[in-house]
C-alpha cells in the first residue's frame, strides 16, 4: 500500500470514529514514525494536556474539543494529501491545525489551510522558508531557528573564538540543511567565514567513521551535529571514538533522549541548544510547575504542543469566536498572552523570537552555561 493509499486508510478510520456531537475539532499533524518519532510523542503529550485540562473545565466557549492525529510522514506528498484531506472534512470540519512539525512542502500546505479559512499554528521554531510564508491565520509561535545560529556564535566567540568548526547536515533534510546555512551565515557576517566548513552525511555515502576521520583530519576542532536524530548520534559516536575529547553540539530536540543512551560514555560533555523560555520566564515558571505537578514530562517539545492550544483558547476568547478573520484580527491586537507571558505579533510572527540556551551534560546531568 503506498503512502497516500495508507493515508486515505487512516483519515478515513479518524474521521468516521470521531464522535457525532463534536463541536470544535483540533488536527495535530506530527510524526508517528520514523526519524521524528520521538517530537511526535512529545507533542501529542502537550496537545492532549492542554485539551484534557480545557474539556474538564466545560470546553471552549461552552463546546468541547476533539481531536484528530494525523502523520504526514515528513514526506512532501503526504504533506500536501494530509492538507488537503483534513480541509474538505464535511463531518469534521476543522477549527484549528498544530503543525506539521516537518517543513515538507510548508508553503503549499499553509496555502491549503488558509484557503480552506483553517487556523493553524505552529508549535516550533521555524526556519527561513516557512519565515517567509505569509498567510492571514498561520501563527508561527516561537519564532526562527536562525536564532539558534546567533546564540550559538554567541556562545561561540566568548568561549571558543578561533577554534575551527565543522557543521555536518543531511542534504535530505532541509531543516537541517537551512539550519547550517543560518550558522555559517553567522560566522560569515562576524567575519569568521575561514574558521567554518560545512560537511554533509553525503560526503561519505553516509559512512560516519569516514565522515568522522576527514573532519578531525582536516583540523576542525568543534562539530555543530544536524541531522535526524539517528544522524546525529552515529556522528556525534564516530567522531567521539576517534577523539573522546572533541567538542560536540548539538540541538536537544533532534538529538532526543536516545542521544544519551546510543553514546553510553561518549556523550559526556556534549553541548545542546534548547529554547531558554523554560527556565528564564517568570510566566512560563508558573507552567512549568503546574504541569510537572500534573504529571507532564516537562522536556522536550510537549511544553509546546501545550502552549500551542492555550495560545489559541486565548485568542478564541479574546474574540469571543472560533472565526477564522476574528482570530486572524485577535492574534494582532497588541499583546497576547501565552504561556511565555505577554507578546507581540507581526504577520502571524513573534515580534522577538525566542532565543536559546546551552546546556553541558556532565556527570548525568544537563547543566546551563549559556
Amino acid at each position: 500500500m503506498n503512502c497516500f493509499y495508507k493515508y486515505i486508510a487512516l483519515s478515513s478510520f479518524l474521521l468516521l470514529s470521531a464522535p457525532v456531537n463534536a463541536k470544535v475539532t483540533v488536527a495535530l499533524i506530527a510524526p508517528k514514525a520514523g526519524d521524528y518519532l520521538q517530537q511526535g510523542i512529545e507533542l501529542s503529550k502537550g496537545v492532549h494536556k492542554a485539551i484534557d485540562e480545557i474539556n474538564s473545565q466545560g470546553g471552549l466557549r461552552g463546546k468541547k474539543i476533539h481531536l484528530l492525529e494525523v502523520d504526514d510522514e515528513c514526506n512532501n506528498a503526504m504533506a500536501i494529501s494530509t492538507a488537503q484531506m483534513l480541509a474538505v472534512s464535511k463531518e469534521n470540519p476543522l477549527n484549528l491545525v498544530i503543525g506539521p512539525y516537518c517543513a515538507n512542502s510548508f508553503d503549499t500546505v499553509a496555502d491549503v489551510f488558509a484557503h480552506a479559512k483553517i487556523f493553524q499554528i505552529i508549535p516550533t521554531t521555524v526556519n527561513y522558508s516557512q519565515a517567509k510564508t505569509i498567510k492571514r491565520g498561520l501563527v508561527k509561535m516561537l519564532g526562527y531557528t536562525n536564532q539558534q545560529a546567533v546564540d550559538f556564535f554567541q556562545f561561540y566567540n566568548k568561549n571558543f573564538a578561533g577554534q575551527k568548526v565543522a557543521i555536518i547536515s543531511n542534504t535530505n533534510d532541509a531543516d537541517s540543511t537551512q539550519e547550517a546555512e543560518a550558522i555559517l551565515k553567522e560566522f560569515s557576517k562576524h567575519g569568521k567565514s575561514t574558521i567554518i566548513r560545512h560537511y554533509t552525511y553525503q560526503m561519505t555515502d553516509k559512512d560516519y567513521d569516514d565522515l568522522a576521520e576527514k573532519i578531525i583530519d582536516e583540523l576542525n576542532q568543534i562539530a555543530f551535529i544536524l541531522g535526524t536524530s539517528k544522524n546525529i548520534r552515529k556522528m556525534a559516536r564516530a567522531i567521539r571514538e576517534e577523539n573522546e575529547d572533541f567538542i560536540i553540539f548539538t540541538n536537544k530536540y533532534r538529538a532526543t533522549d536516545e542521544y544519551i543512551r546510543y553514546l553510553d560514555r561518549w556523550a559526556e560533555g556534549t553541548y545542546f541548544m534548547e529554547l531558554r523560555g523554560k527556565d528564564d520566564n517568570p510566566e512560563f515558571a508558573e507552567t512549568l510547575v503546574k504541569l510537572r505537578l500534573s504529571g507532564l514530562d516537562t522536556e522536550g517539545l510537549s511544553l509546546y504542543g501545550y502552549s500551542a492550544v492555550k495560545l489559541w483558547q486565548e485568542l478564541v476568547n479574546k474574540a469571543k469566536s472560533f472565526d477564522y478573520n476574528k482570530l486572524s484580527a485577535a492574534l494582532n491586537d497588541k499583546t497576547i498572552k501565552t504561556e511565555f507571558g505577554n507578546k507581540m505579533f507581526h504577520n502571524g510572527a513573534p515580534k522577538v523570537s525566542e532565543s536559546y540556551a546551552v546546556y553541558k551534560y556532565e556527570n548525568e546531568t544537563f547543566n546551563k552555561v549559556y
